[in-house]
Order: structure tokens, then C-alpha cells, then sequence
């Protein structure tokens, strides 16, 4: 029998882990929360324009500034476009804020990143990085919004159901989220370790401060949803932009930026959302 590489192996737990984090959202989303969000248009507004415009337009800036290599850029750049992160409502629980909005919000983001995705990457990735829109806005869609809509469309019609596979399917998500990071670090040590001194590491810190400030800054006059706002903002959607930097780019460069990146923005969103609680 023929042994699986490495790529391969991130590949496949990558492909599990996205499946299940976005089934068992869509499982344990309702219908009430996902319309609870959409109520407040002028907030709804403003959450909208700081993930899918504001984000990706200071992380644009910072690698055109400080003039990172193609790959690097690119694997910036595609965390920073990839808004409606899982971790979102773990987050809101975790400070205690507005539960219901952080999982409406979430679901939105995450539907609109179907198109959001492929188009910022034309816009925004180095001249000299292919990027292929239809190929990606496909990836979104099979990877994330189909399973989010299943997920969806069983807790709705059948609850029960929904409600006895959640546990599993949430358990499944988190086993291989566990299995995902040590494959990555098994596969790219070394790739993660050429991170340090490249500056990477720095960009992602100011991405994730000015994330912060951003959405703490537009999420309106109630404490709970502007912290909502500001973690969810930080929090990228690591779960899709791995997905698409394992399967989308041949440098694995790409995908350990998406990894250093991501590292960054959940612990710095998980530290401030235990300072608020």
C-alpha cells in the first residue's frame, strides 16, 4: 500500500475538520439568531464593512508597506479576507457578551464569503500569484456553505435529530482540530520555525490590533455586541483560508502563514475576551 504524504495527510484532516466545524454550526445555529442579526441593519452594516472591507484593506497595506515576499503576501492576505471564524460565539460565551448576535453574525459572514473570498483575492494578492476565483468561490461553497446549510436546514426541520447529532459531529470537529495542528506541525516544523525573523509574526500582531480596535470601535453603544464585533473581527476564519492554501496554492509557504497568522489572531481574540469576562 502506497503511503500517504504530507500534503496529502493535511489535506484530508484539513477537508474533516472544516465539514464538521461548519455542520455542527449550522446544527446548532437557529434560524431566530441568523434573522436576530440581520434586525439591527445600521450595526449589521457596519460589522459587515469592517470583516470583508476594512481588514483586508489594512492587511493589504501593511505587506504593500513593509514588502513581504509573493508567498507570504498571499498567505497574509488570504486569512485576512477569510471573515465568519467558528470560534466567534465561543468567544462571545468566553466574555460573556451577545451570544445570539455572535452566531447570527457568524453565519452571515460566512454565506457572503462565497463571493467575498474569490474576488478579494484578485483584488488584493501580488501580481505575480495565479488566483483562480471560480476555483476558490467553488471551494467555499462545498467546503463551508453546503455543510453550514445542511446543518441548517436539519436543525430546522428535524430538532430533534439535530440535537442528537450535534454532540458527535462537535466532537468529531474538535478531535480533528487537535489531529490538524499536529499534523501541521509534524509536516511544516520547519517551515512554521523559517517564520520567526521574517516579520510575519510582527504583521499579524498589528492585523489583529487594528481588527480589534476596528470592531470595538463600530459595534455600537451596547458592551455585548461591540465586544462580539471586536472578537469575531479578530478571529479569522482559519478553518476555510487552511483549506484553500492546502488545496488552492502549491507553496506550501502559503499555508504556514495562514497558520502562523491564524495562531496569532485566536489567542489574541481568546486573551481579550477573558479579560472582559
Amino acid at each position: 500500500m502506497e503511503a500517504i504524504s504530507g500534503d496529502t495527510a493535511v489535506e484530508i484532516v484539513t477537508t474533516i475538520f472544516v465539514l464538521s466545524t461548519m455542520f455542527s454550526m449550522g446544527v446548532k445555529l437557529s434560524v431566530t439568531q441568523l434573522f436576530g442579526a440581520l434586525r439591527d441593519r445600521q450595526l449589521l452594516t457596519k460589522s459587515l464593512a469592517v470583516n470583508l472591507v476594512a481588514v483586508p484593506i489594512a492587511a493589504y497595506l501593511l505587506v504593500r508597506t513593509v514588502s513581504v515576499g509573493p508567498a507570504y503576501a498571499t498567505g497574509f492576505l488570504l486569512l485576512a479576507v477569510s471573515p465568519g471564524a467558528p470560534f466567534g460565539p465561543k468567544f462571545a460565551e468566553i466574555s460573556d457578551s451577545d451570544i445570539a448576535f455572535a452566531s447570527g453574525l457568524m453565519a452571515i459572514l460566512c454565506l457572503l464569503s462565497v463571493v467575498t473570498i474569490p474576488i478579494s483575492l484578485v483584488v488584493l494578492a501580488p501580481g505575480d500569484v495565479v488566483v483562480d476565483p471560480i476555483a476558490i468561490g467553488r471551494m467555499v461553497l462545498e467546503i463551508q456553505i453546503v455543510p453550514l446549510i445542511a446543518g441548517l436546514g436539519l436543525s430546522y426541520l428535524y430538532p430533534e435529530l439535530g440535537e442528537r447529532m450535534y454532540a458527535p459531529i462537535q466532537r468529531l470537529s474538535d478531535v480533528s482540530f487537535v489531529g490538524l495542528i499536529a499534523v501541521l506541525l509534524a509536516v511544516y516544523s520547519g517551515e512554521l520555525q523559517s517564520l520567526v525573523g521574517t516579520g510575519t509574526l510582527g504583521l499579524s500582531a498589528v492585523v489583529v490590533a487594528i481588527s480589534l480596535l476596528l470592531g470595538y470601535g463600530f459595534g455600537g453603544p451596547v458592551r455585548e455586541r461591540r465586544e462580539v464585533l471586536a472578537t469575531t473581527t479578530t478571529a479569522r476564519n482559519a478553518a476555510v483560508a487552511l483549506f484553500i492554501a492546502t488545496a488552492g496554492f502549491s507553496d506550501p509557504t502559503v499555508l504556514t502563514v495562514v497558520l502562523g497568522f491564524s495562531f496569532v489572531s485566536v489567542i489574541g481574540a481568546g486573551a481579550l475576551a477573558s479579560a472582559w469576562r
